[in-house]
């Protein structure tokens, strides 16, 4: 378990309101729509600051709105890549349906079917961690092999996406990076070997959705959808199985028999997931201690400071420490 606060997920957005939306991205959303905007209440989860939420018309119709400009220029770019991933996405993915994406003016406007449902909180009720593990089943068999819509997309394998970005113990090790205050130094050494072996052990002809968390996802009465596809690489899936359930370790449910349990860790050593636990620890654990972002959640470091703390517990757990 993480020793941190827990992050309330459904609640850490800060997002602008529809009120504050450019005349001609308004415009835009309200031509999809079919009328004016009635009510547009804010998306509750995510960190990037975005605008996203459900806007309806005087007669009931919604659609769901991501929208950034120029102001947030990161945010934008993810949207942008969104939109592209989305339309090649498979079919039968439980995920959201794209309905429109447009430029209005120097901003991006995404729209989406409306999930009637909820958004997963902690304390997760295991009934509810069943439900997104099995949505998450169900798309990673239908991702692989990579889907050649995809492939067109110009997805990457995760090596080539994210760099060093797991490799933030060697970098420790080495006197470049400060060591987080979680680290034991005396287990630094064996972090960084094993997170080294991070990219040989998620090599695979498969995609991976690559930010799997509790506020990527969405609980219905018949399942889980799983939102935001922004950023999927080539990489096993059970790489994201992993950080899902290092959200799971940190709320205290038993992350290593819900893995090994998964459908999507068929075959995976204990090596391996260690690996990709050290390489989560380190990641989370650097993210953690850099200054905050400005236009994102206030809570995106307290979320990184967590998630860091239950990888590098549940990797403890299992090696000993």
């Amino acid at each position: 378990m993480s020793s941190g606060i827990a992050v309330p997920y459904d609640k850490t957005a800060e997002r602008p309101g529809a009120e504050s939306l450019p005349a001609e991205v308004r415009a835009a959303v309200e031509r999809e729509l079919g009328g004016p905007i009635v009510s547009a209440p804010p998306a509750g989860g995510g960190f990037t600051g975005g605008f996203a939420a459900v806007v309806t018309a005087a007669d009931g119709r919604s659609l769901f709105v991501k929208a950034a400009g120029p102001d947030k220029p990161h945010v934008a770019s993810s949207y942008r890549r969104e939109a592209e991933i989305n339309v090649a996405l498979p079919a039968g993915l439980p995920a959201p349906k794209m309905l429109f994406a447009e430029s209005a003016g120097d901003w991006i406007v995404l729209g989406f079917e409306p999930v009637t449902g909820r958004a997963p909180t902690l304390p997760m009720a295991p009934a509810d961690l069943d439900v997104m593990l099995a949505a998450w089943a169900d798309a990673a068999e239908r991702l692989a092999p990579v889907p050649q819509a995809l492939r067109a997309a110009g997805i990457r394998t995760l090596a080539e996406d994210a760099g060093d970005q797991f490799h933030n113990f060697t970098r420790a090790a080495a006197g470049e990076a400060p060591l987080h205050r979680a680290v034991s130094p005396r287990h630094l050494g064996e972090l960084a070997e094993l997170e080294l072996g991070v990219y040989p052990a998620v090599a695979a002809d498969a995609v991976t959705h690559g930010d799997l968390r509790p506020d990527n996802m969405i609980l219905t009465a018949s399942g889980a959808m799983i939102c935001d596809w922004n950023w999927p690489s080539i990489a096993a899936p059970w790489f994201d199985t992993v950080f899902l359930l290092i959200t799971a370790h940190g709320d205290g449910h038993d992350a290593d028999r819900l893995f090994f349990a998964h459908p999507t860790a068929v075959g995976v050593t204990g090596e391996q997931l260690d690996s990709v636990l050290a390489a989560a620890a380190g990641y989370y654990l650097d993210r953690a201690q850099q200054n905050p972002i400005p236009g994102v959640s206030s809570y995106l470091r307290r979320h990184q400071a967590w998630c860091g703390e239950a990888a590098l517990a549940w990797l403890a757990a299992r090696r000993g420490w």
